[in-house]
């Protein structure tokens, strides 16, 4: 005859070695899904004026931020904005 605390005791581990590690792997997926929205988003392009010559030392702004840039030579200019 089996005995039947150690089969309970068996089932009980099992279940809950099995649910434990669901929750670590949503944790885990969790964490990296708030870490990849919260990463900052490159901004790039060219400043011309009505006549499409480059606009030199243009100054580009985040709205709403104290973050920017100056266009370059050839009216370029590239930034990272911030996470919303």
């Amino acid at each position: 005859m089996r005995n039947w605390k150690s089969f309970e005791t068996r089932d009980f581990r099992g279940r809950f070695e099995s649910y434990f590690g669901k929750l670590c792997l949503s944790v885990l997926f969790a964490v990296v899904a708030f870490a990849a929205s919260a990463q900052d988003k490159a901004v790039s392009g060219t400043v011309i004026d009505e006549t499409g010559e480059p606009v030199i030392g243009a100054t580009v702004m985040v709205k709403g931020t104290k973050i920017g840039t100056a266009t370059d030579i050839d009216g370029r200019y590239s930034l990272n904005t911030p996470p919303r």
